[in-house]
C-alpha cells in the first residue's frame, strides 16, 4: 500500500505568508509564516520549525515533511510557526552553506521580522520570548544546531528523529549487511552508484532552497553507497568540528533547558543509537538541560506524518512541551 503522505489541506486552518531573509547570488531563500486563522490580535508565542528532508529536498510549506505536532501546537495555542528555508545540498561548499543560511534565518526571525510582521498583521506582534524550536529529521539536525548557538534565546525544543550525528557509520559507510537499506527503499528502484556522482556533480551547479520529493531516491542512494558524507555532507572535506553537534557538546556548548525527542526504534536512517548517544551525552555534559525521549516500538522514519496514532506513543509529551515553552 502506498504511503499517504499529507498534502497542502493540513494548512487550511493558517493564514500563510511568505518573505525572503537573505539572497544567493539571483536566488532568494525565504520563509513562511503560519498564523492561526480567528485568533486573537495581541502578542503571539512563536514556534521556529525547520524541514527535514536529508538536507536535500523539502522547504518551509513542503507538506509532507511538515510535522503535523507543529501545526497542533500552533492551533492550540494561538501560536505563529515560522518556517524558515536553506540551500539545499549539493552546495559548493556543503553543510557549511546550510549552517550559515539557518544562522542568518534565525538572526532574521530575531532583528527584521518582528517589523515585517506587525505590518502584515496589524495587531499581532512576536512574543521571541516564548520560542520553541522544532525539527525533525534533517530538520532536527538544524534545530540542534541553532539551540547549540543560542540555547538562551530558546524557551524549549521538540524534535522527532533528528539528525543529531551525521558521521554515524550508516550515513558514511552505508548499511551493513543485514541491516535495512536508507529508508527501506528496494535496492533496484535506486539509481546507481555512478548516476548519484553524476546528479551531484551536475546539481551542484545550481543553486536551490526548494525541492519535491523527485530528490530524495538520489539522497537515499547516496546515502546507500557511502557517498552521503563525502560527497553531499563534507564534499570539500572541511573537517571542521561544527558540523557536527556531538563535538559540539564535547567541546562545551550548551542546549536549551527543556528538549522533547520523539523517535521509533525501527529506523532504518536514523538509527536509535544515535539519539541515544545524544541523550547520554547531553545528560552528562549539560545537567541543567531536561530531556524527554518517547521510544515509538516498531516505528520508522517519518512514523508521525504517515499515522495519526503516533500520540499513542508520546502521551503526556505535549504538555512537557507546552510546560518547558510557555510555562503552563
Amino acid at each position: 500500500m502506498a504511503v499517504q503522505w499529507p498534502d497542502e489541506s493540513m494548512f487550511n486552518n493558517f493564514t500563510v505568508f511568505k518573505e525572503s531573509f537573505k539572497t544567493v547570488g539571483s536566488h532568494d531563500i525565504g520563509a513562511a509564516i503560519l498564523v492561526p486563522k480567528n485568533v486573537q490580535p495581541g502578542k503571539r508565542p512563536v514556534i521556529v520549525n525547520l524541514h527535514g528532508g536529508f538536507l536535500v529536498n523539502g522547504h518551509s510549506l513542503f507538506a509532507p515533511f511538515f510535522s503535523p505536532w507543529v501545526l497542533k501546537l500552533a492551533l492550540e495555542e494561538s501560536a505563529v510557526v515560522i518556517s524558515g528555508d536553506y540551500r539545499l545540498l549539493p552546495t559548493a561548499n556543503g553543510v557549511a552553506d546550510q549552517l550559515e543560511d539557518i544562522e542568518d534565518f534565525w538572526q532574521w526571525t530575531r532583528n527584521k521580522l518582528p517589523a515585517i510582521f506587525e505590518g502584515r498583521a496589524p495587531g499581532f506582534s512576536l512574543d521571541l520570548t516564548r520560542l520553541l524550536l522544532a525539527g525533525s529529521s534533517a530538520g532536527g539536525y538544524c534545530a540542534v544546531q541553532l539551540g547549540l548557538s543560542h540555547p538562551e534565546e530558546i524557551s524549549a525544543m521538540a524534535m522527532a528523529y533528528p539528525f543529531v550525528n551525521p558521521a554515524d557509520e550508516v550515513i558514511v559507510n552505508g548499511p551493513k549487511d543485514g541491516e535495512p537499506t536508507i529508508l527501506r527503499f528496494p535496492l533496484d528502484t535506486l539509481p546507481s552508484k555512478e548516476a548519484v556522482v553524476a546528479w551531484i556533480d551536475e546539481s551542484r551547479k545550481e543553486v536551490t532552497s526548494q525541492a519535491d520529493m523527485d530528490r530524495g531516491a538520489f539522497a537515499a542512494a547516496a546515502a546507500q553507497y557511502g557517498l552521503y558524507y563525502s560527497h553531499l555532507f563534507d564534499n570539500r572535506s572541511l573537517k571542521r568540528p561544527e558540523f557536527l553537534p556531538l563535538l559540539r557538546i564535547k567541546a562545551g556548548a550548551k542546549l536549551p533547558p527543556k528538549i522533547w525527542i520523539l523517535t521509533g526504534d525501527d529506523d532504518s536512517v536514523v538509527y536509535l543509537r544515535t539519539i541515544q548517544e545524544f541523550v547520554d551525552l547531553s545528560r552528562e555534559k549539560l545537567p541543567r538541560t531536561t530531556i524527554r525521549l518517547d521510544i515509538a516500538p516498531g516505528e520508522d522514519h517519518a512514523f508521525d506524518h504517515t499515522k495519526s496514532t503516533w500520540e499513542l506513543h508520546a502521551i503526556g509529551a505535549m504538555g512537557f512541551v507546552k510546560q518547558s515553552w510557555l510555562g503552563i
